[in-house]
């Protein structure tokens, strides 16, 4: 379902395709990244007392609970939370 007339759809479908393909490339994954923060950022706030580590392991696991093995995503999530913190 949408809400968007026509016209609009089709003016921002020209817009879209007046970007370069570097541009539409980069501006997906900012889309991405920017949908990804808003999940973890949820996940902040409904889990306070999780550390970095904690954060992206519930984020992986919302992510791939359907795609993968349980017992590997457990393996993947133990992985996760054992990582020591880089400050490189």
């Amino acid at each position: 379902m949408t809400d968007t007339p026509d016209h609009i759809r089709k003016k921002q479908k020209e817009r879209w395709l007046s970007f370069s393909d570097a541009e539409r490339f980069r501006l997906g994954f900012e889309m991405i990244d920017e949908v990804n923060e808003q999940i973890k950022s949820r996940i902040r706030e409904q889990n306070p007392d999780f550390t970095d580590r904690e954060v992206t392991a519930e984020f992986v696991r919302q992510l791939y609970k359907e795609e993968l093995p349980a017992a590997y995503l457990a393996e993947v999530l133990t992985w996760i939370r054992a990582q020591s913190v880089s400050h490189t």
